[in-house]
């Protein structure tokens, strides 16, 4: 009998020792709410670094919205996918030269999003048309939600 007591304690302390882990700040199977308004920047390996508000809405995981420099004469669409914080999309451009040439183009990008902040990134930049202006290449879009 006092075999079995011992037994039965250390058995239910060795399932009571480890160590916690705590919460992610998403849990699996949850995604991150970026719906609403974000400022911040967008930098290019090649160009100056400007101003940029993106307008998103969001439908489970899809994430659709514009974007625009407040700075330059720079716009387009996003279009994403939210699996978790982790973002998946496209962003197009269309930037007007300085000889009035609209330059259009699109880029993937990837990142993370929180319900504060979001960094979406494209190492190969915005691939479009021949433009008399060089396309943003190396993006980084660094944004808060407002």
């Amino acid at each position: 009998m006092r075999l079995a007591v011992i037994l039965a304690v250390t058995v239910g302390c060795a399932a009571c020792a480890g160590t916690s882990t705590a919460p992610s700040a998403v849990s699996a199977g949850t995604t991150t709410n970026v719906a609403g308004t974000w400022d911040g920047t967008i930098a290019s390996s090649n160009n100056s670094t400007e101003q940029v508000r993106l307008l998103l809405t969001q439908s489970g995981s899809d994430v659709r919205g514009t974007w625009a420099s407040t700075s330059v004469s720079w716009s387009g669409q996003v279009t994403a996918t939210l699996n978790g914080s982790t973002v998946d999309g496209q962003v197009t451009f269309a930037g007007t030269a300085s000889n009035g040439t609209v330059c259009n183009g699109s880029a993937a990008v990837t990142g993370t999003a929180s319900e504060t902040a979001m960094t979406l990134t494209s190492a190969v930049g915005v691939v479009g048309a021949v433009c008399p202006a060089p396309l943003p290449a190396g993006i980084t879009i660094d944004v808060r939600r407002q």
